[in-house]
């Protein structure tokens, strides 16, 4: 599943040079007075205020995105795993992420944030208890806002660090997701 993942992410980065090789042109220059661009101007394909949608590697997530900012959001990860069939595992993670364009590609955006996490754990059958860890996680990634449609596909990993029992570094959260943009 790592290798898929990583796998994916390449592919995202060379789709984005293959477009930036197809859509570059050049720029007439013009005399502006005025260091920020108009709204009218902004390509409208990679902003949008809300997201819900679903990711997937790391089992399945439901996740919300919502802009505060137009390059800052919150976003709420909740995250369902089997654990290959040893237990059921719940994770929440909720997040404070920066994105910033990919200039060369309308619609591409890398992310990059960090927040709090906790996890939930139960064995299946018994015989051992529960477990319940909280700590800090942090996210990377890139996003694709599909032109003229209300989709955003991205992949992101998000590393984690455990700070409650069980302390220890953890690397497999993340995945690949879709969401319908609002």
């Amino acid at each position: 599943m790592k290798n898929l993942f990583i796998i994916l992410l390449s592919l995202l980065s060379v789709i984005g040079l293959g477009a930036q090789a197809q859509t570059k042109k050049p720029v007439a220059k013009t005399a502006t007075t005025s260091k920020t661009i108009p709204s009218s101007v902004k390509p409208s394909t990679s902003y949008y205020k809300t997201a819900l949608g679903l990711k997937f590697i790391y089992g399945v997530s439901f996740t919300g995105k919502f802009f505060i900012k137009e390059n800052a959001a919150l976003e709420g990860i909740l995250r369902y795993n089997g654990a290959g069939g040893i237990g059921s595992n719940i994770a929440f993670s909720g997040l404070y992420e920066h994105h910033a364009d990919v200039k060369s590609v309308a619609g591409l955006r890398w992310y990059v944030g960090g927040g709090g996490h906790v996890n939930y754990f139960s064995y299946k059958g018994g015989g051992y208890d529960a477990v319940t860890t909280f700590g800090v996680v942090g996210i990377l990634g890139l996003e694709y806002k599909i032109k003229d449609l209300p989709l955003a596909i991205s992949a992101d990993w998000q590393p984690g660090y455990i700070i409650s029992s069980h302390i220890g570094f953890s690397a497999e959260n993340g995945g690949l997701g879709v969401k319908y943009t609002f």
